[in-house]
Protein backbone atom coordinates (compact mmCIF):
# COMPACT_ATOMS: atom_id res chain seq x y z
CA UNK A 1 0.00 0.00 0.00
CA UNK A 2 1.79 3.46 -0.75
CA UNK A 3 2.88 5.77 2.12
CA UNK A 4 0.78 8.68 2.56
CA UNK A 5 2.41 11.82 1.16
CA UNK A 6 1.89 13.52 4.85
CA UNK A 7 3.81 10.27 6.41
CA UNK A 8 6.30 10.42 3.54
CA UNK A 9 7.17 14.44 4.64
CA UNK A 10 7.16 13.90 8.42
CA UNK A 11 9.17 11.04 8.59
CA UNK A 12 12.51 12.06 7.89
CA UNK A 13 12.44 15.36 10.31
CA UNK A 14 11.28 12.53 13.04
CA UNK A 15 13.90 9.58 11.84
CA UNK A 16 16.84 12.64 12.45
CA UNK A 17 15.03 13.51 15.93
CA UNK A 18 15.19 9.71 16.83
CA UNK A 19 18.83 9.00 15.95
CA UNK A 20 20.00 12.77 17.59
CA UNK A 21 18.39 11.15 20.84
CA UNK A 22 20.02 8.11 20.43
CA UNK A 23 23.58 9.57 19.88
CA UNK A 24 22.90 12.25 22.82
CA UNK A 25 22.38 8.92 24.93
CA UNK A 26 25.08 7.12 23.97
CA UNK A 27 27.55 9.81 23.08
CA UNK A 28 27.15 13.09 24.81
CA UNK A 29 29.90 14.60 23.44
CA UNK A 30 29.40 13.38 20.04
CA UNK A 31 25.61 15.05 19.79
CA UNK A 32 27.05 18.19 21.05
CA UNK A 33 29.82 18.03 18.15
CA UNK A 34 27.64 17.35 15.68
CA UNK A 35 25.26 20.11 16.99
CA UNK A 36 27.92 22.68 17.02
CA UNK A 37 29.34 22.00 13.32
CA UNK A 38 25.82 21.71 11.86
CA UNK A 39 23.84 24.21 13.59
CA UNK A 40 25.15 27.46 11.92
CA UNK A 41 25.09 25.61 8.41
CA UNK A 42 21.78 24.34 8.78
CA UNK A 43 19.91 27.47 10.14
CA UNK A 44 21.94 29.59 6.72
CA UNK A 45 20.01 26.80 4.54
CA UNK A 46 17.18 27.65 6.41
CA UNK A 47 16.92 30.53 6.49
CA UNK A 48 17.86 31.99 2.86
CA UNK A 49 15.80 29.49 1.56
CA UNK A 50 12.76 31.52 3.51
CA UNK A 51 14.04 34.76 2.05
CA UNK A 52 15.02 33.06 -1.96
CA UNK A 53 11.41 31.19 -1.73
CA UNK A 54 9.54 34.81 -0.67
CA UNK A 55 11.84 36.58 -2.85
CA UNK A 56 11.49 34.47 -5.95
CA UNK A 57 7.17 34.80 -5.34
CA UNK A 58 7.80 38.77 -4.94
CA UNK A 59 9.44 38.06 -9.03
CA UNK A 60 13.33 39.27 -8.05
CA UNK A 61 14.68 36.47 -9.97
CA UNK A 62 12.23 36.99 -13.15
CA UNK A 63 13.70 40.61 -12.93
CA UNK A 64 17.09 39.33 -12.30
CA UNK A 65 16.96 36.36 -15.45
CA UNK A 66 15.77 39.75 -17.08
CA UNK A 67 19.11 41.68 -16.49
CA UNK A 68 21.31 38.66 -17.07
CA UNK A 69 19.57 37.93 -20.75
CA UNK A 70 20.29 41.55 -21.51
CA UNK A 71 23.86 40.83 -21.29
CA UNK A 72 25.70 40.06 -24.23
CA UNK A 73 26.46 36.95 -23.73
CA UNK A 74 24.52 35.81 -21.03
CA UNK A 75 25.21 32.19 -21.04
CA UNK A 76 28.93 32.44 -20.32
CA UNK A 77 28.05 35.55 -17.98
CA UNK A 78 25.72 33.08 -15.76
CA UNK A 79 28.09 30.91 -15.44
CA UNK A 80 30.85 33.84 -14.85
CA UNK A 81 28.13 34.80 -11.71
CA UNK A 82 27.41 30.54 -10.52
CA UNK A 83 31.50 30.57 -9.67
CA UNK A 84 31.71 33.92 -8.08
CA UNK A 85 28.47 33.51 -5.50
CA UNK A 86 30.25 29.86 -4.84
CA UNK A 87 33.51 30.96 -4.32
CA UNK A 88 32.57 33.62 -2.35
CA UNK A 89 29.37 32.82 -0.55
CA UNK A 90 29.59 28.74 -0.78
CA UNK A 91 28.12 26.61 -2.63
CA UNK A 92 24.60 26.11 -0.91
CA UNK A 93 24.18 30.15 -1.14
CA UNK A 94 24.05 28.88 -5.18
CA UNK A 95 22.22 26.49 -5.12
CA UNK A 96 19.35 27.93 -3.26
CA UNK A 97 19.77 31.83 -4.74
CA UNK A 98 21.25 30.62 -8.41
CA UNK A 99 18.42 27.57 -9.14
CA UNK A 100 15.27 29.96 -9.48
CA UNK A 101 17.15 32.40 -11.44
CA UNK A 102 18.21 29.56 -13.73
CA UNK A 103 15.01 28.40 -14.33
CA UNK A 104 13.64 31.75 -14.63
CA UNK A 105 16.31 32.94 -17.42
CA UNK A 106 15.89 29.63 -19.54
CA UNK A 107 12.10 29.99 -19.54
CA UNK A 108 12.11 33.54 -20.85
CA UNK A 109 14.84 33.07 -23.27
CA UNK A 110 13.56 29.92 -24.19
CA UNK A 111 16.67 28.02 -23.51
CA UNK A 112 17.60 24.60 -22.01
CA UNK A 113 16.29 24.41 -18.57
CA UNK A 114 18.12 20.98 -17.96
CA UNK A 115 21.68 22.71 -19.07
CA UNK A 116 20.93 25.50 -17.33
CA UNK A 117 19.90 23.42 -14.16
CA UNK A 118 22.70 21.51 -14.34
CA UNK A 119 25.12 23.98 -14.38
CA UNK A 120 24.04 25.83 -11.04
CA UNK A 121 24.97 22.50 -9.25
CA UNK A 122 27.86 21.27 -10.44
CA UNK A 123 29.67 25.00 -10.26
CA UNK A 124 27.91 24.78 -7.09
CA UNK A 125 29.69 21.63 -5.79
CA UNK A 126 33.14 21.37 -8.59
CA UNK A 127 33.67 25.34 -8.10
CA UNK A 128 33.73 24.72 -4.20
CA UNK A 129 37.22 24.72 -3.03
CA UNK A 130 38.85 28.20 -3.79
CA UNK A 131 38.14 29.41 -0.03
CA UNK A 132 37.15 29.03 3.10
CA UNK A 133 34.33 29.90 3.01
CA UNK A 134 33.14 28.08 -0.17
CA UNK A 135 32.45 25.22 1.74
CA UNK A 136 31.67 24.11 4.76
CA UNK A 137 34.00 21.09 4.33
CA UNK A 138 36.82 23.88 4.03
CA UNK A 139 36.13 25.60 7.46
CA UNK A 140 36.66 22.51 9.20
CA UNK A 141 40.01 21.96 7.38
CA UNK A 142 40.86 24.82 8.04
CA UNK A 143 43.16 24.80 11.37
CA UNK A 144 45.53 22.66 9.13
CA UNK A 145 46.58 25.59 6.78
CA UNK A 146 47.14 28.08 9.30
CA UNK A 147 44.51 30.70 8.14
CA UNK A 148 42.61 31.60 4.64
CA UNK A 149 46.22 32.70 3.04
CA UNK A 150 47.90 29.30 3.54
CA UNK A 151 44.50 27.53 3.18
CA UNK A 152 44.33 28.89 -0.68
CA UNK A 153 48.27 28.62 -1.80
CA UNK A 154 46.86 24.43 -1.71
CA UNK A 155 43.66 25.29 -2.89
CA UNK A 156 43.96 27.49 -5.91
CA UNK A 157 45.53 24.58 -8.21
CA UNK A 158 42.58 21.81 -7.73
CA UNK A 159 39.95 24.72 -7.60
CA UNK A 160 40.81 25.60 -11.31
CA UNK A 161 40.30 22.32 -12.18
CA UNK A 162 37.08 21.51 -10.75
CA UNK A 163 36.00 25.33 -12.08
CA UNK A 164 37.14 23.77 -15.45
CA UNK A 165 35.46 20.32 -14.95
CA UNK A 166 32.00 21.88 -14.46
CA UNK A 167 32.55 25.43 -17.29
CA UNK A 168 33.12 22.28 -19.84
CA UNK A 169 30.18 20.15 -18.69
CA UNK A 170 28.06 23.10 -18.34
CA UNK A 171 28.64 24.02 -22.11
CA UNK A 172 28.63 20.33 -23.46
CA UNK A 173 25.35 20.21 -21.23
CA UNK A 174 24.09 23.19 -23.31
CA UNK A 175 24.61 21.38 -26.61
CA UNK A 176 23.45 17.85 -26.07
CA UNK A 177 20.01 19.22 -24.35
CA UNK A 178 17.92 21.35 -27.47
CA UNK A 179 16.29 24.60 -25.80
CA UNK A 180 13.35 24.43 -24.84
CA UNK A 181 10.37 26.38 -25.72
CA UNK A 182 9.62 29.83 -23.98
CA UNK A 183 6.95 28.42 -21.11
CA UNK A 184 6.51 31.88 -19.48
CA UNK A 185 6.45 35.35 -21.28
CA UNK A 186 8.52 37.80 -19.70
CA UNK A 187 7.39 40.22 -16.97
CA UNK A 188 7.39 43.24 -17.72
CA UNK A 189 6.04 44.31 -14.03
CA UNK A 190 8.45 47.13 -12.35
CA UNK A 191 10.82 45.26 -10.53
CA UNK A 192 10.38 44.42 -6.98
CA UNK A 193 12.55 47.32 -4.90
CA UNK A 194 12.36 46.44 -1.36
CA UNK A 195 12.57 42.35 -1.63
CA UNK A 196 15.58 43.12 -4.72
CA UNK A 197 17.45 45.07 -2.11
CA UNK A 198 17.37 42.78 0.69
CA UNK A 199 18.54 39.96 -1.57
CA UNK A 200 21.95 42.68 -2.49
CA UNK A 201 22.39 43.54 1.00
CA UNK A 202 21.90 39.71 2.06
CA UNK A 203 24.72 39.00 -0.08
CA UNK A 204 26.54 42.02 0.97
CA UNK A 205 26.60 40.80 4.35
CA UNK A 206 27.69 37.56 3.73
CA UNK A 207 31.05 38.70 2.20
CA UNK A 208 31.33 40.35 6.39
CA UNK A 209 32.88 39.12 9.18
CA UNK A 210 29.13 38.74 10.18
CA UNK A 211 27.92 34.72 11.20
CA UNK A 212 26.44 33.23 7.74
CA UNK A 213 23.24 32.43 10.10
CA UNK A 214 22.83 35.56 11.60
CA UNK A 215 22.84 36.92 7.83
CA UNK A 216 20.30 34.72 6.17
CA UNK A 217 17.98 34.50 9.34
CA UNK A 218 17.33 38.50 9.36
CA UNK A 219 17.18 38.15 5.46
CA UNK A 220 14.53 35.84 5.67
CA UNK A 221 12.67 38.23 8.73
CA UNK A 222 12.74 41.33 6.60
CA UNK A 223 11.65 39.09 3.42
CA UNK A 224 9.14 38.17 5.53
CA UNK A 225 7.73 41.40 6.39
CA UNK A 226 7.99 42.58 2.70
CA UNK A 227 6.23 40.00 0.75
CA UNK A 228 4.45 38.63 3.69
CA UNK A 229 4.48 34.73 4.37
CA UNK A 230 0.20 34.37 4.85
CA UNK A 231 -0.69 30.71 3.23
CA UNK A 232 2.71 30.05 2.37
CA UNK A 233 3.76 26.39 4.05
CA UNK A 234 6.74 24.85 3.07
CA UNK A 235 9.10 27.30 2.95
CA UNK A 236 11.69 25.57 4.49
CA UNK A 237 12.98 22.17 2.72
CA UNK A 238 12.71 20.54 6.16
CA UNK A 239 13.48 16.70 4.65
CA UNK A 240 16.49 17.76 2.57
CA UNK A 241 17.90 19.41 5.98
CA UNK A 242 16.88 16.40 8.04
CA UNK A 243 18.25 14.00 5.85
CA UNK A 244 21.68 15.50 6.74
CA UNK A 245 21.25 15.35 10.26
CA UNK A 246 20.30 11.68 10.03
CA UNK A 247 23.16 11.27 8.61
CA UNK A 248 25.71 12.84 10.88
CA UNK A 249 24.44 11.31 13.30
CA UNK A 250 24.42 7.85 11.91
CA UNK A 251 27.77 8.17 11.02
CA UNK A 252 28.65 9.13 14.67
CA UNK A 253 27.39 5.64 16.07
CA UNK A 254 29.78 3.89 13.73
CA UNK A 255 32.91 2.37 15.03
CA UNK A 256 35.58 4.23 13.76
CA UNK A 257 37.27 2.39 10.49
CA UNK A 258 39.40 3.11 7.49
CA UNK A 259 38.88 1.93 4.23
CA UNK A 260 42.59 2.00 3.16
CA UNK A 261 42.28 3.82 -0.01
CA UNK A 262 43.81 7.02 -1.36
CA UNK A 263 41.99 10.30 0.61
CA UNK A 264 40.35 11.55 -2.89
CA UNK A 265 38.96 8.48 -4.02
CA UNK A 266 38.00 7.24 -0.25
CA UNK A 267 36.13 10.36 0.22
CA UNK A 268 34.34 10.74 -3.06
CA UNK A 269 33.37 7.09 -2.49
CA UNK A 270 32.40 8.02 1.17
CA UNK A 271 30.34 10.93 0.38
CA UNK A 272 28.29 9.72 -1.95
CA UNK A 273 27.33 6.83 0.45
CA UNK A 274 26.54 9.26 3.05
CA UNK A 275 27.31 12.54 2.74
CA UNK A 276 30.46 14.96 2.46
CA UNK A 277 30.19 16.84 5.65
CA UNK A 278 30.27 12.96 7.63
CA UNK A 279 33.13 11.75 5.03
CA UNK A 280 35.02 14.43 5.67
CA UNK A 281 34.96 13.94 9.72
CA UNK A 282 35.14 10.33 9.25
CA UNK A 283 38.38 10.66 7.38
CA UNK A 284 40.01 13.71 8.33
CA UNK A 285 44.22 13.14 8.48
CA UNK A 286 45.79 15.88 10.26
CA UNK A 287 48.53 17.03 7.75
CA UNK A 288 47.32 19.64 5.49
CA UNK A 289 48.31 17.97 2.15
CA UNK A 290 46.14 15.08 3.20
CA UNK A 291 43.57 17.35 4.00
CA UNK A 292 43.82 19.01 0.96
CA UNK A 293 43.68 15.36 -1.14
CA UNK A 294 40.42 14.40 1.30
CA UNK A 295 38.76 17.87 0.58
CA UNK A 296 39.44 17.22 -3.39
CA UNK A 297 37.18 14.37 -3.24
CA UNK A 298 34.55 15.12 -0.71
CA UNK A 299 34.10 18.78 -2.68
CA UNK A 300 34.31 17.31 -6.17
CA UNK A 301 32.80 13.52 -5.89
CA UNK A 302 29.55 14.45 -4.73
CA UNK A 303 27.81 14.54 -7.81
CA UNK A 304 26.45 10.52 -8.29
CA UNK A 305 23.92 10.50 -4.72
CA UNK A 306 21.34 12.86 -4.35
CA UNK A 307 22.09 12.96 -0.73
CA UNK A 308 26.01 13.59 -1.28
CA UNK A 309 25.63 17.35 -0.65
CA UNK A 310 23.82 19.18 0.85
CA UNK A 311 23.62 21.72 -2.28
CA UNK A 312 22.32 19.31 -4.24
CA UNK A 313 19.42 18.47 -1.86
CA UNK A 314 18.90 21.80 -1.64
CA UNK A 315 19.07 22.42 -5.54
CA UNK A 316 16.14 19.98 -6.02
CA UNK A 317 14.06 21.34 -3.55
CA UNK A 318 14.19 24.54 -5.53
CA UNK A 319 13.87 22.90 -8.88
CA UNK A 320 10.83 21.06 -7.50
CA UNK A 321 9.19 24.64 -6.35
CA UNK A 322 10.37 25.99 -9.63
CA UNK A 323 8.16 23.81 -11.51
CA UNK A 324 10.78 22.39 -12.98
CA UNK A 325 11.06 18.54 -13.75
CA UNK A 326 14.53 16.60 -14.21
CA UNK A 327 14.68 13.35 -13.34
CA UNK A 328 17.54 12.51 -10.71
CA UNK A 329 18.58 9.56 -13.21
CA UNK A 330 20.00 12.45 -15.53
CA UNK A 331 21.91 13.65 -12.27
CA UNK A 332 23.34 10.61 -11.78
CA UNK A 333 24.69 10.16 -15.18
CA UNK A 334 26.58 12.95 -15.94
CA UNK A 335 28.06 12.88 -12.43
CA UNK A 336 29.45 9.19 -12.78
CA UNK A 337 31.63 11.08 -15.65
CA UNK A 338 32.37 13.92 -14.29
CA UNK A 339 33.17 13.18 -10.46
CA UNK A 340 35.82 10.57 -11.56
CA UNK A 341 37.19 12.99 -14.08
CA UNK A 342 37.26 16.00 -11.27
CA UNK A 343 38.35 13.69 -8.49
CA UNK A 344 41.77 12.31 -10.41
CA UNK A 345 42.38 15.56 -11.70
CA UNK A 346 41.79 17.19 -8.96
CA UNK A 347 44.35 14.80 -6.89
CA UNK A 348 46.91 15.13 -9.17
CA UNK A 349 47.83 19.11 -8.89
CA UNK A 350 47.71 19.03 -5.14
CA UNK A 351 50.83 20.58 -4.47
CA UNK A 352 52.67 18.83 -1.31
CA UNK A 353 53.77 20.81 1.59
CA UNK A 354 56.54 23.74 0.99
CA UNK A 355 55.49 24.17 -2.51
Amino acid sequence: MPIPRAARVVSIPSGALLLFAVLAATDHEAARGVAGRLAPVLGFAAGMSVAVNLAAEAGVFDTLAGWVEGARHAFPAFLALCVAVTVFLSLDTTAIMLTPLAIALARRAGASVTALSLAVVWIANLASLPLPVSNLTNLLALDAFGGTYGFLSRSWAPALVGITVAVAASYAARAIHPADPVAAPPRDAAAPRVPLLILAVAVAALLTPIPFWVTSTVAAAAMAAAVGVVKRPGLIPWNPLALVVAVACATELLPPFELGWPLPLAGAVLANALNNLPAYLLLEPADATQRMQLLVGVNFGPLVTPWASLATLLWHDQLKRAGADLPWRVFVVYGAILAPVAVGLGALVVSPAGN
